[in-house]
């Protein structure tokens, strides 16, 4: 049988209890059961004339893993007060553990202590008695009794009432969950106002609900009033005013731009921030103090930690705002006949075994060897066509300007239909070269289709230039895990990755990139600083 079945009698005694004080009253009532029923006389047949009861005790507690002392506590509990002696009293501090000195604690001669257990549904003419008692008592000081007076007439009104609230109609699933989220919650009222109304609904008397939610009746009443009126609309919290919600956005944008400048553009000695300096930073740079707390809440709203913030978000460029907006306004205003083109290089992969994730076997490790005798190396330049998603690119020796300049001519005779192309890359020094220059000047210069014009992205903004995606999705397909046996091959498959590719988006077309075309989504005056890379 289920002990908790067997013990349903006593366990019946703290079924009201909150969870955090029930469960562990029953778990250790459970454990006390099971020793005094089972366990003792389980040992006495064992051990027979030798058996000793703390020599029991002690092998129980080391099965069950509990300290002696703790377990005798208990015991003892549970004897002078029975399961309710088990049930835990946080806050409360034990006897002889006060801070105060034991010679300076004042003993009062007189004190009268009185604990009253009050039934719900019972007369409440001895509660009238009680209380003309209590007034007439010279042995109770005036002021004690003036504070007394008004909690104990509230008691007194409560238990007159007996009969139980219900509500028209009865509460639906729904809101029984909605409140029990709200009792669970730490603001106060809403979690009175909840508890109340499941009470009510549960048909609890009044004294019940007051004595748990520290109410009066005509709050409860009020509370009764309002649910039927209105229903969970009438303890739903209010949301901010709108002008609080437009000040926390400024905040944040704020916030945010100042995260996306270096500390030392604020004239502070550091390499990377911490919420004390960009509070510093903050103040310095609008006139108006903010906590670090409110710092944190701030940077935490944007979805982002320390370790992106550090990694990817700083831009040093001083002219990031007009790079992107250029970038942006050249993308998303395309003319019939132009092309946008991301460029980029890749490489040298080495030619040798690569790791990477598999499926695998139980028990068994795929071993990448720490020093390997390389058989090549691969190295590209490649551009990722924003409209049609195609992806051009040629295998060079080296990646310095020679080779760019092979890509461009590759793309001007294969876009020789088009009139103009964009293209964009990142700030590394060969794509400012003279030779890329003169290459490009000389080319338009010659009036040959098409014209070509350069739109550079900031400095240590990577995740802008989308053909990064695709060699991402290319390593990962033929490069790891792989153990080519030539430069040859690795090539041969990295050539039929992009054929098939090409392929894929011929037969689906879809532009490359994907929320790089919403300008919702760029909105530079509330982004200032870049804060791009979830996209």
């Amino acid at each position: 049988m289920d002990p908790r079945i067997r013990y349903c009698v006593e366990m019946e005694e703290i079924r009201n209890l909150p969870d955090f004080q029930r469960i562990r009253a029953e778990t250790h009532f459970l454990l006390l059961k099971e020793y005094l029923d089972i366990f003792l006389k389980h040992e006495a047949n064992l051990e027979g004339s030798h058996f000793a009861v703390h020599k029991a005790t002690k092998k129980y507690c080391a099965i069950k893993n509990v300290p002696q002392r703790t377990f005798y506590n208990w015991l003892r509990a549970y004897k002078e007060r029975g399961i309710e002696g088990l049930v835990p009293k946080y806050g409360q501090r034990s006897q002889g553990t006060s801070s105060v000195p034991q010679k300076a604690q004042k003993r009062h001669k007189y004190t009268i202590s009185v604990t009253l257990d009050i039934v719900a549904g019972r007369s409440s003419a001895s509660l009238g008695e009680l209380g003309k008692v209590i007034a007439a008592s010279p042995l109770i000081a005036p002021d004690v009794k003036a504070s007394f007076a008004h909690a104990f007439k509230r008691l007194c009104d409560l238990s007159e009432e007996k009969g139980s609230l219900k509500f028209t109609p009865p509460l639906s699933k729904e809101e029984k969950y909605r409140l029990e989220l709200y009792r669970s919650r730490n603001h106060k009222k809403h979690s009175a106002k909840a508890t109340a109304i499941l009470m009510m609904d549960a048909g609890r008397t009044m004294l019940d609900v007051g004595l748990e939610t520290n109410a009066a009746e005509r709050t409860i009443y009020r509370w009764h009033r309002d649910f039927n009126a209105k229903r969970l609309d009438f303890i739903l919290t209010k949301p901010f005013s709108q002008a609080r919600i437009d000040a926390r956005e400024v905040r944040s944008t704020r916030v945010i731009d100042i995260l996306h400048k270096m500390p030392s553009v604020y004239g502070i000695n550091r390499s990377s921030w911490t919420y004390g300096t960009i509070a510093e930073a903050y103040k310095s740079e609008y006139g108006d103090g903010i906590s670090k707390g409110i710092v944190q809440a701030t940077i935490k709203h944007t979805g982002y930690s320390w370790q992106h913030a550090r990694k990817v978000l700083t831009s040093p460029d001083p002219g990031y705002k007009s790079k992107v907006e250029r970038v942006l306004h050249t993308l998303n205003g395309l003319s019939p006949g132009e092309r946008f083109f991301f460029v980029d290089e890749v490489g040298p992969y080495r030619v040798k075994k690569y790791g990477g994730r598999k499926l695998t076997p139980p028990n068994e490790t795929d071993i990448i060897p720490e020093h390997q005798t390389s058989r090549g190396k691969v190295q590209f330049v490649a551009a990722l066509e924003a409209l049609s998603n195609q992806i051009t690119w040629l295998f060079t020796d080296n990646k310095g300007s020679e080779a760019l300049v092979s890509l461009l001519e590759k793309l001007a005779a294969d876009y020789s239909m088009c009139s103009k192309i964009y293209l964009t890359w990142d700030a590394l020094g060969m794509h400012s070269s003279r030779m890329v220059r003169s290459w490009i000047s000389n080319h338009n210069n010659q009036q040959a289709s098409p014209t070509i014009e350069i739109v550079p992205l900031p400095a240590n903004s990577q995740f802008l230039n989308v053909i990064e995606a695709v060699f991402c999705g290319m390593k990962r397909a033929v490069i790891c895990n792989s153990n080519y046996a030539s430069a040859r091959e690795m090539q041969d498959a990295m050539a039929r990755h992009f054929e098939e590719r090409n392929r894929y988006y011929q037969e689906n077309p879809k532009r490359a990139g994907n929320k790089i075309w919403d300008r919702e989504k760029f909105n530079l005056e509330k982004l200032a600083g870049g804060l791009y890379k979830k996209m």
